[in-house]
């Protein structure tokens, strides 16, 4: 796990280990989940959990990207559509990000039980966005998280999370690669 803390709890001498310490027990975290990296998003939450405490509050939060030139690829003459197909087509990312929720709950209920914790996890599916970046920068700003708790991305190498380390100002990044092989 990589953890960069914010540069007020960078020194750990004397009484700042309190300060650390007290920042874990009441820190609002946001988990970036995605469907392109199930196993990094579970490994994320898991770890959140794991890092909360009962007053802390954990959002899981997935922002699917929008992809406007595939939705209409499909279609021979988008003008012959019905309009339950194109709200099919406009709520598909949505879908998607709900069962990457159900995925999520699921290994997230499991490790609460095993461990005996019950943290308050909520799950939100924002609006598809064309920068997922800049989406989960403003989800973060929103929510005023203290803490950012990513998975690797795909294979250990996604572009997001060192992103999310050297751009994302005011909050602690931490990074899961412990299921990385």
């Amino acid at each position: 796990t990589l953890l960069v803390l914010p540069r007020s709890l960078w020194r750990l001498g004397g009484g700042d280990k309190m300060n650390v310490s007290r920042f874990f027990r009441t820190a609002k975290m946001v988990v970036g989940i995605s469907i392109k990296d199930m196993e990094g998003s579970k490994a994320a939450v898991l770890k959140a959990i794991d890092l909360a405490h009962k007053d802390t509050t954990v959002v899981a939060y997935h922002i699917p990207k929008m992809m406007p030139e595939l939705m209409l690829s499909s279609l021979n003459d988008p003008s012959d559509a019905s309009e339950e197909a194109f709200l099919a087509l406009a709520n598909a990312p949505s879908k998607a990000g709900q069962n990457l929720q159900k995925f999520i709950r699921e290994a997230a209920d499991e490790r609460m039980k095993s461990i005996g914790k019950d943290i308050n996890i909520e799950y939100k599916v924002a609006n598809p966005a064309s920068d997922i970046k800049s989406g989960l920068g403003d989800a973060i700003k929103s929510e005023q998280a203290d803490l950012v708790v990513l998975g690797p991305g795909v294979g250990g190498n996604g572009s997001f999370p060192p992103y999310a380390a050297t751009q994302l100002n005011g909050v602690t990044v931490c990074i899961v690669r412990e299921h990385v092989e």
